[in-house]
């Protein structure tokens, strides 16, 4: 979801690996919400967001305050535009995700 709706050419790595590393693609997610979220339909503004704490039990609690946001807002996505503008991977029977479809730079408001 998170490469989709930020048009990214690959994932954030922020859950594992060096704490400054993780710091660094965190903050940059936590930018990317706040930056770009907005932009798109539907349009999330997310008044306050956590800061980017410096130690590893601390980043963990924000990783999963932001990682939430984007569920949130996958389910939002899926709730205005269903099928059209979202991908659905796997099935009923075995289980599956949905994440919003690709998109250039018409998916953005004007």
């Amino acid at each position: 979801a998170i490469i989709h709706l930020f048009q990214l050419p690959q994932i954030l790595k922020y859950k594992k690996g060096r704490l400054s590393d993780r710091r660094q693609q965190l903050a940059r997610l936590r930018r990317l919400i706040l930056e770009r979220l907005p932009e798109l339909e539907p349009a999330l503004t997310a008044p306050v967001l956590p800061q980017i704490p410096t130690k590893g039990r601390e980043l963990k609690a924000v990783e999963d305050q932001l990682d939430s946001l984007i569920c949130a807002y996958t389910a939002a996505h899926w709730w205005t535009w269903g099928d059209r503008k979202n991908l659905t991977l796997g099935d009923l029977a075995s289980g599956y995700i949905v994440v919003p479809r690709p998109h250039g730079p018409n998916h953005f408001r004007t």
